[in-house]
């Protein structure tokens, strides 16, 4: 056999072992999520997504400024820890920070990240609007889209590093090489309809648990629904464009909340 001959079988050999591999540990990998009530294969440990959140963190330092307003970002936090109490998530610690920007604008980054703008704060004029907007960032945690995400936009080499057990670690450092734009851009990279959705549906639940009124979701809803007509646009709403059918959707969770919670 020629050398070349001898490394193409070698090659396969360990493809195969790896698609073995691979396939073989999906069931032990394949996880129970109780915030969506499916099994989810998720290649990212807790460890290594808290990693990619700090690294992600240091890279938004460097183009956000974070309010110095402390009674605000205590506002925050405090609304925060109290929905933290009810999230089918707490496997790592969250942190809620408020950034100075004006533009209308939440998201979450892996680890449990969370950033309000102070363009959203200023326009929430209650605390179950805060909590609400708290809720469906949450919820993203919960569903884990945020940590599925980043896994698909760093899965490059996604079957190695299952097979070495790096993908996390990898992820990290690529994070921590990538310019900040291109780290925006992940940041602010749209969730699907189907996540948006599930995440209004989990905000709505962990804004009655933790003693909020879902109705505040419909309001921040409506409020954006609102600023959306804007002719000067805002950029932010074209990752949540389904606006009227959220709205009818969280609604309609509202509703099914309160009559299984009234009996009915």
């Amino acid at each position: 056999m020629t050398i070349l001959g001898w490394a193409r079988k070698r090659l396969l050999s360990v493809f195969a072992a790896a698609i073995a591999c691979l396939f073989a540990g999906c069931a032990s990998l394949g996880t129970y999520n109780p915030a969506t009530g499916r099994s989810e294969l998720i290649f990212i440990t807790t460890p290594q997504e808290v990693d990619l959140g700090n690294d992600v963190h240091q890279k938004l330092l460097k183009e956000y400024r974070l309010s110095d307003q402390a009674a605000e970002t205590e506002r925050v936090q405090r609304i925060g820890e109290r929905l933290v109490q009810v999230s089918d998530r707490k496997d790592y610690e969250y942190h809620f920070y408020v950034v100075e920007k004006d533009e209308i604008n939440a998201f979450t980054t892996p680890g449990g990240n969370i950033y309000l703008f102070t363009g959203i704060m200023d326009k929430l004029t209650t605390d179950d609007q805060v909590a609400s907007v708290i809720a469906h960032e949450m919820g993203h945690c919960a569903a884990r889209h945020t940590v599925k995400k980043y896994q698909a936009a760093l899965g490059y080499n996604l079957l190695g590093g299952v097979v070495l057990g790096q993908v996390g670690g990898e992820g990290a450092r690529q994070i921590a090489s990538m310019s900040s734009q291109a780290v925006m851009n992940l940041v602010f990279s749209a969730y699907g309809r189907k996540d948006e959705y599930e995440s209004d549906r989990l905000g709505v639940k962990y804004l009655r648990l933790a003693g909020y009124d879902p109705q505040a979701s419909v309001e921040v809803l409506e409020m954006l629904q609102r600023e959306s007509d804007d002719p000067g646009g805002l950029a932010v709403l074209r990752s949540h464009p389904y606006l009227s059918d959220r709205i009818e959707v969280v609604k309609k969770e509202i509703q099914t909340a309160e009559e299984s919670h009234s009996g009915i």
